[in-house]
């Protein structure tokens, strides 16, 4: 008898500490409490969640809006894409891009302290960046970005990058990086060769093409649209661009470099 006495004590200990943990599972509250320590444990252990069959968000950090950030956002309005509510796609070429899949990396880890992976395309020189996290996504929709093909959503560069003339200048940086091209036009005229470099974004979303070229003139380049393209044609408005902007893929600054040394 006594010996029954002493479990039926634990056992009500052991209740009583299991709802101090849990909450009493006959209340909302208990029940409320009981999830968030599950979910606590899972993020703890997410082995043992997927094991149960659950699914656990990634923790990520969450930046304030700061130069980085613009940058992101025009490299991920050229060559990126948000797919359903949980993926980050950025394109590059593997072979004259590779320097800058480097720094695309190191920014997006500065910016959220996330992992990602390198999916490189079969028979041509493509691959994909891709962060898979559903926090990432929603954080980066918060931000003006739009999931979907970019096209037919007819993207735009989000409000809040003309808060500051730095935010648009990163964010024309990251455009141009990823979705513009800088090339030599050569032509002769009255027997002389002329050989200058040129700067050219494309894109056909209009209300992204208007603001690079708004941007772009409100900033003194010289810039003028032709179609879907967006030209800097002036010697000195290629300088102002490496001088004011500059360029984080080592594809574009190399050219420019060697043009302004030649």
């Amino acid at each position: 008898m006594v010996e029954n006495k002493a479990w039926i004590n634990k056992s009500r200990l052991g209740g009583l500490k299991r709802i101090e943990l849990y909450g009493n599972p006959g209340t909302p509250e208990g029940r409320s409490k009981g999830g968030k320590r599950t979910i606590d444990l899972f993020h703890q252990n997410p082995f043992f969640a997927r094991e149960a069959g659950f699914i656990i968000r990634k923790e990520i950090k969450y930046p304030a809006k700061c130069v980085e950030l613009a940058e992101l956002i025009g490299i991920i309005l050229g060559d990126g894409g948000l797919s359903g509510n949980h993926q980050l796609t950025i394109s590059f070429n593997n072979k004259t891009d590779e320097g800058y899949s480097v720094f695309l990396g190191k920014i997006l880890r500065k910016l959220f302290l996330i992992d990602y992976h390198i999916h490189p395309r079969k028979n041509c020189n493509g691959a994909d960046i891709i962060v898979s996290s559903s926090n990432l996504v929603d954080f980066l929709l918060k931000q003006g970005l739009v999931a979907g093909n970019k096209v037919r959503n007819q993207v735009d560069i989000p409000h809040w990058i003309y808060d500051k003339v730095e935010y648009q200048k990163a964010c024309i940086r990251g455009l141009i990086d990823t979705d513009g091209s800088f090339y030599r036009h050569r032509y002769n005229s009255n027997g002389k060769n002329y050989n200058y470099l040129k700067l050219c974004f494309a894109s056909r979303s209009k209300p992204l093409l208007n603001s690079m070229l708004r941007i772009l003139k409100r900033l003194n380049f010289g810039a003028f649209l032709h179609g879907d393209q967006v030209f800097v044609y002036s010697r000195l408005g290629i300088k102002k661009y490496f001088e004011e902007i500059g360029s984080h893929n080592p594809k574009h600054s190399n050219k420019i470099t060697d043009f302004l040394a030649n």
